[in-house]
């Protein structure tokens, strides 16, 4: 086993994850078979046991992309909550639905940005409104950058770019999407450049 928390060992096996997810998800079976941990005592061999798993029928192949960025992004920002949440770090509060300013929602994703750099996914990070939309009361229409130095999915991210991925390693995106999302916005386009 690596260690996740050193950037280069996760560059590469996010690269072999997402290499893997983007070739399997294409055509997958509904129904298939999957080996599953089960606990051991300390210091002995991991055991699997086989089990069968069905599909939801409702999570189509043609979505099934969307679907797991969904769940990225929001198994992302519900840790970073409950690490950060009762701190002075915590992500400010937006209600779900609320659809703040576009003030507001830059606040939560500078914040968003700064604890993907306290976490040690970049060197450096900064985001702003690259286009205000046309409304004060809300910030609908309006155009963010995020950017990032040395993300730790840098080399993965590029080499798995290459390949034309139906998924990739964009965890950043995937959370503050999970942030928009939650306000009551849905992003319109996006794009990750290395």
């Amino acid at each position: 086993q690596g260690d996740l928390a050193d950037p280069n060992y996760f560059d590469f096996i996010s690269f072999a994850q997402y290499a893997t997810i983007s070739r399997e998800i294409v055509n997958p079976p509904a129904v298939f078979e999957e080996q599953q941990p089960v606990e051991v005592e300390d210091g002995e061999p991991q055991q699997f046991v086989n089990v069968v798993v069905r599909r939801d029928p409702s999570l189509t192949n043609n979505i099934l992309s969307q679907k797991h960025s969904e769940l990225v992004g929001n198994s992302i920002l519900d840790k970073l909550n409950e690490k950060f949440g009762d701190t002075a770090s915590c992500i400010p509060k937006i209600e779900p639905g609320s659809r703040p300013d576009a003030a507001k929602v830059l606040e939560a994703i500078k914040q968003v940005t700064n604890l993907f750099l306290v976490s040690g996914f970049a060197l450096e990070g900064s985001a702003a409104i690259l286009k205000e939309g046309q409304s004060e009361k809300d910030a609908a229409g309006t155009q963010f950058c995020i950017s990032v130095t040395s993300p730790s999915t840098l080399w993965s991210g590029q080499a798995l770019k290459s390949k034309k991925p139906s998924v990739t390693n964009d965890f950043m995106l995937k959370t503050i999407r999970a942030l928009l999302s939650r306000a009551g916005y849905a992003v319109v386009d996006s794009s990750v450049n290395y």
